[in-house]
């Protein structure tokens, strides 16, 4: 008797290479308020964090920081409208998803998740779509991931996350899930907390870790 179940992905870093325009145009927003962010430090230490947090750890002046992540969201939607860049792996995997219940959960904004997906013609495989505007707290707390999993209806320990950061694998064990991690983003040794670890997710195998049968 099989028993439902299902898989939450992350978008940004494992669907949708969008990370490095993330990162340029916080930079650009950032730079424009006398603010230096590298790479180093973005994929070492933000990359988790939604606009909104990223301002109210970086920008000192709290007046400001609304506008700020305002502005970024804009500038990365202006990046964006050249083409949005996809992960062949991750929409592979997504593909091959059929019997699955499948839920996205994404620090990005509904407009920038809905903009990727209907690019890519994938929003259609999603059965719950949670984004920042519909939690409270963003990764790295497990309230997107426990979310998802309500609104696909299931209990946490029946879905498998798919992920690319360190604070979402955390997120996601937090919510009780396993989770797999792409080295898309992160050094393999940034992710050790994940239950599987891989370069390529064309390589895993969903139903060994969360099968289908009692």
């Amino acid at each position: 008797m099989t028993e439902p179940r299902g898989v939450i992905f992350d978008m940004d870093g494992v669907l949708v290479n969008s990370e490095p325009l993330h990162l340029r145009a916080t930079q650009e927003i950032l730079a424009a308020h006398g603010v230096t962010l590298t790479d180093e430090d973005y994929f070492r230490r933000y990359i988790v964090y939604s606009d909104r947090e990223l301002m109210e750890l970086l920008l000192p002046d709290a007046t400001a920081r609304p506008a700020a992540a305002t502005a970024k969201s804009r500038r990365y939607l202006e990046l964006i409208q050249a083409g949005v860049p996809a992960f062949p792996d991750g929409l592979g995997l997504l593909m091959r998803t059929d019997g699955w219940q499948v839920g996205l959960a994404t620090g990005s904004l509904r407009c920038e998740a809905e903009l990727a997906l209907d690019s890519l013609g994938i929003r259609e495989r999603f059965q719950i779509i949670v984004t920042r505007e519909d939690c409270v707290n963003g990764k790295p707390h497990p309230e997107p991931f426990l979310r998802a999993a309500e609104g696909l209806g299931l209990p946490p320990e029946r879905c498998v996350v798919v992920e690319d950061t360190p604070g979402g694998i955390r997120a996601a064990k937090a919510a009780g899930m396993r989770c797999v991690a792409v080295t898309h983003s992160c050094p393999e040794d940034s992710l050790r907390e994940a239950d599987l670890i891989v370069d390529d997710l064309g390589a895993v195998d969903l139903d060994a870790l969360v099968p289908g049968a009692r």
